[in-house]
């Protein structure tokens, strides 16, 4: 096994960091959470835990009340019919993903014929940072699909029967999408799902942003397509939806045998996701609705306050981002040439304080994610700053 690679959001969110703990002033475009105060009642619920006094050992798979919480909401909102046993609680929706291609690409793996067949991960990119870093980790072969501007930066049937082969038995999609920002009709995800199944890939679809769209377009859950149960997985989160990224609170929806196997799996490692940070969760539960109405306003009004400030120190008209908490950009729209995405991103965390992220870390280099998920202030204050500093890459 190479050796693994460090995500490069969570480096440059240090750095951000470490700079900032020394004084310095850091205008923070790189970190991927919503910069809000975890809910009160949240809070309150862990606390209220906490105060009892009793916190033993937790359920590997997670306490039945947040698990039933967490798949009521999903048929609700999205018409899935996952049960609470079909549901597995895990430390952040990443160690999900995790624990899910530790099965799948093991030597166990029900998508296996035989123990050491290879395990192709097909990956729409731009993608998240850390599918393709975590499938090299558990053995698997990442199969990069290069989606483009032209084509919304969407997966589509053709890009994914033309990247196909025997050996692909994964297939990754993330709606909406880190980092562009789209997201997926019913047709186009039915269209993906038919193709899938014909082509008998297991799908993963990384579901976390669900809770913030920013338009009136459906968000259509993978999991809605239930002819197809059997062969897909749902990864959802409580970071993004409720303000609780440091929590690490994610949950893995699919077939019952495979949530006992991660189940399994979690005994040998985690043991399970801590009590009191279920609780708090569980809290969220209670006033979902609330919460993420809450949370969506919020970044949508930080949404804008990016993207006018783009518009007055870049001059630049660009296209709302529909969902997410990022802005994808391109150094061209940027007037910024004879640089790459990386030296870009370094050069302007160390010499003016603003922290982005190089698109060559999602798969598509050129490009740079922006996040709206700070506060205002940082937001109007980091694109001046950019913008100062892009002028002399013009």
């Amino acid at each position: 096994m190479s050796k693994p690679q460090a995500s490069v959001t969570v480096v440059i969110n240090s750095i951000a960091q470490a700079k900032k703990a020394q004084g310095i002033r850091v205008y923070n475009l790189s970190a991927g959470e919503p910069k809000l105060k975890t809910p009160e009642i949240v809070r309150k619920a862990a606390i209220k835990f906490v105060e009892a006094g009793d916190i033993p050992y937790p359920s590997p798979a997670g306490e039945n009340v947040l698990r039933k919480a967490a798949v009521d909401r999903m048929a609700r909102l999205y018409k899935t019919d996952y049960t609470t046993e079909e549901c597995i609680i895990t430390t952040g929706g990443k160690f999900g993903i995790y624990l899910l291609l530790e099965y799948l690409c093991g030597q166990n793996s029900p998508i296996k014929q035989n123990p050491n067949d290879e395990v192709s991960v097909m990956i729409p990119a731009p993608y998240w940072v850390s599918y393709p870093a975590i499938a090299k980790i558990m053995g698997g072969k990442p199969v990069i699909m290069k989606s483009t501007a032209k084509d919304g930066w969407k997966l589509t049937p053709e890009i994914l029967r033309s990247s196909y082969n025997s050996s692909c038995k994964i297939l990754f999609l993330n709606n909406g999408c880190n980092p562009t920002g789209i997201i997926y009709s019913r047709n186009e995800l039915k269209a993906l799902m038919d193709l899938a199944h014909e082509l008998g890939l297991t799908v993963i679809s990384d579901e976390v942003y669900s809770s913030l769209v920013y338009t009136d377009d459906e968000y259509v859950s993978c999991g809605s397509f239930t002819e197809y149960k059997d062969d897909i997985i749902v990864v959802q989160s409580a970071s993004k939806s409720f303000a609780m990224t440091g929590w690490r609170v994610g949950f893995v929806m699919a077939r019952k045998d495979i949530i006992e196997v991660l189940s399994a799996l979690s005994t040998q490692s985690t043991t399970g996701v801590s009590l009191i940070v279920q609780h708090g969760a569980i809290g969220a539960f209670e006033h979902a609705d609330e919460i993420t109405t809450d949370v969506r306003v919020a970044m949508k009004r930080r949404r804008d306050v990016m993207m006018a400030a783009v518009k007055e120190f870049f001059n630049l008209d660009l296209p709302m981002p529909k969902a997410t908490l990022y802005l994808w950009i391109s150094l061209e729209d940027l007037n910024v040439h004879g640089v790459t995405d990386d030296e870009f991103c370094i050069r302007a965390l160390e010499e003016a304080n603003v922290a982005t992220v190089p698109g060559s870390g999602f798969g598509q280099a050129g490009y740079v994610r922006l996040s709206f998920g700070a506060e205002e202030d940082d937001l109007h204050g980091g694109i001046a700053a950019l913008a100062k500093f892009a002028k002399q890459f013009n």
